[in-house]
């Protein structure tokens, strides 16, 4: 190459637009350290809510008498097992690079606060969707039982119950997408 154009391409590369980071590099690698954590404490707890939940199945199982509750129990602990597994995948928190620059570190806690947003807007089909099967056994085996007094008022508490505590967790992780949303347009105005 010559001198002349040796010196277009320093020009060149000298004159590009570089993106301004309002952020220091060590704010950065603090909000994604607290989310991380943050991920790392809900986990956690999901995790032990699940172990509790399947748990307590188990002990349901063992003790069922007929075949329809042993599959109720069988289908919730199937499910307490996917929602782990499939948590595990796609929701756990990913260590802060250390000793990176500033772009990369903001580019790895924008990917984070991205990837999160995808786990709780999927909740149902992750979360929710495997709870239905045991809730669809748990009423039929509930209406295969012999039939007493308040059989209909009890099969209907049980089914809002299921109703609300689904609406709930779907409600509490579209909160979560919108402060995820706030997070993710925080962070592109800290970098424009």
């Amino acid at each position: 190459m010559t001198d002349l154009q040796n010196n277009s391409v320093l020009e060149l590369w000298q004159n590009q637009p570089v993106e301004v980071t309002k952020m220091s590099v060590e704010e950065l690698r603090r909000r994604a350290g607290k989310f991380e954590r943050k991920i790392r404490w809900r986990n956690i707890r999901e995790y032990v809510a699940s172990l509790f939940a399947a748990g307590l199945m188990g002990y349901f199982y063992i003790g069922a008498n007929d075949v329809a509750s042993r599959v109720t129990f069988a289908l919730f602990i199937a499910a307490m097992l996917w929602i782990v597994i499939a948590l595990h995948y796609m929701g756990s928190a990913k260590r802060t690079p250390v000793d990176v620059d500033t772009l990369t570190t903001h580019q790895f806690y924008r990917t984070e606060l991205e990837r999160q947003l995808a786990v709780v807007k999927n909740v149902w089909w992750w979360y929710l969707a495997p709870l239905v099967p045991g809730c669809i056994a748990c009423t039929v085996s509930y209406v295969m039982k012999p039939h007493h007094t308040g059989v209909w008022g009890g099969l209907i508490f049980m089914n809002a119950l299921f109703v609300v505590s689904f609406y709930a967790v779907w409600r509490l992780n579209m909160r979560a997408a919108r402060c995820l949303e706030r997070m993710i347009n925080d962070l592109n105005a800290a970098t424009q």
